[in-house]
């Protein structure tokens, strides 16, 4: 048991000092230089740059060192050293000097590099690199990043002109060249990662925030807030699709009103109104098929939208509405009364025009409120 217990707490010290460590290795990378005003997010990639040329320099002097190429070695060696002072600096200069002094420097290296392995060992892969990380290297001057890029192609199209005619100062085998080669390609594909990774995150995640705000915006500007229901807007904007589909059997729509509100609203407040509403608008949306569209029109009116339907099948439907509301009880707390409502319903006439068939429809509406209310006139 004990035992046990000794195992459990070497494991959870073990736990402990990888996040600490962790934590530690992240400050590293994310302490902030002296300069203000400059771009955390571009010191932090400019650091992981330093340390991955340093650490494959690393690994590249220990594989020439195994091997037997002393002159590969002292290259590499001095390449790690260059990048760690440039590591060391980072927590010391502006950001400004660091990107200025690593592009010099990293294009004196390739070419040092091509001369001295030769164009076989793709070491020019690392100018696109280069160019990456300069148009990510902060907001603006892009003209100045445009030209550099045209410089940096046109240092890249001399290499390559003269490739033939380079003959590697270090001769190393094939063996070798492919293992150089794997190295230099493999660490230039990490670093163009690294850099649209860190970059791209952020955006990504502010682009993706802001698609889920325009959602909510659009939902909110079609969607009555007290009954949920969509308005006036989205009704009509429903009416015009359904008319550009030009579907054979066309579709109806049906213009609702409650009967007396404005004496709902004068006998027991407007909480007992907003009730009301609500109650009728979850009635017809809870009786209509799921491609139709309810909406509040204005006030007391409700508009519902029936697609693919003729008039005597939206009708059935209407008055099995009809019926339903007739039955809801609301209770005031010291009473309970019930409601009704006037229906028009009107058939889309194919003409293309989305006012004419709501205005036959509302026209309809005021028949039977003339008629004696809780009717469908149609």
């Amino acid at each position: 048991m004990s035992r046990n217990i000794y195992n459990t707490h070497r494991i959870y010290v073990i736990i402990l000092g990888m996040k600490t460590l962790v934590t530690k290795i992240k400050d590293l990378f994310t302490k902030d230089t002296a300069g203000e005003g400059e771009s955390p997010k571009l010191l932090f990639v400019l650091r992981i740059l330093f340390i991955s040329i340093a650490v494959y320099s690393l690994i590249n002097a220990i594989g020439f060192a195994i091997t037997g190429f002393p002159e590969a070695v002292i290259c590499y060696a001095a390449v790690l050293i260059v990048y760690a002072f440039l590591f060391y600096r980072s927590y010391h200069s502006s950001t400004f000097s660091l990107v200025i002094s690593s592009n010099i420097i990293s294009l004196g290296g390739i070419v040092t590099g091509f001369v001295m392995f030769g164009p076989s060992v793709s070491i020019q892969s690392f100018f696109i690199v280069i160019v990456v990380a300069c148009y990510f290297s902060g907001y603006g001057y892009y003209k100045i990043k445009g030209i550099y890029t045209v410089a940096v192609f046109l240092l890249y199209f001399v290499v390559e002109s003269f490739s033939s005619m380079v003959i590697p100062r270090i001769a190393i085998p094939l063996t070798g060249q492919f293992c150089l080669t794997l190295m230099n390609i493999s660490t230039s594909f990490w670093c163009v990662a690294i850099i649209c990774y860190v970059y791209s995150k952020d955006s990504q995640h502010l682009e993706g925030k802001l698609i889920e705000y325009n959602k909510i915006l659009r939902q909110q500007a079609s969607t009555d807030t007290l009954t949920g229901l969509h308005n006036r807007r989205s009704a009509n904007d429903y009416i015009a699709k359904l008319i550009k589909k030009n579907d054979e059997k066309g579709f109806c729509v049906c213009m609702c009103d409650i009967d007396f509100f404005k004496k709902v609203n004068d006998s027991y407040g407007h909480d007992i109104g907003d009730m009301v509403l609500a109650g009728v608008a979850q009635t017809l949306v809870e009786n209509v098929t799921e491609d139709c569209l309810v909406s509040r029109w204005g006030g007391e009116e409700f508009l519902i939208i029936f697609p693919n339907m003729n008039g005597d099948e939206a009708r059935a439907i209407v008055d099995t509405i009809r019926a339903r509301i007739k039955k809801i009880e609301f209770d005031t707390g010291s009473r309970k009364f019930n409601i009704t409502v006037t229906y028009g319903l009107a058939e889309y006439g194919f003409d293309g025009n989305v006012d004419a068939v709501v205005k036959e429809a509302d026209d309809k509406l005021y028949i039977g409120k003339e008629n004696g209310r809780d009717q469908i006139v149609f």
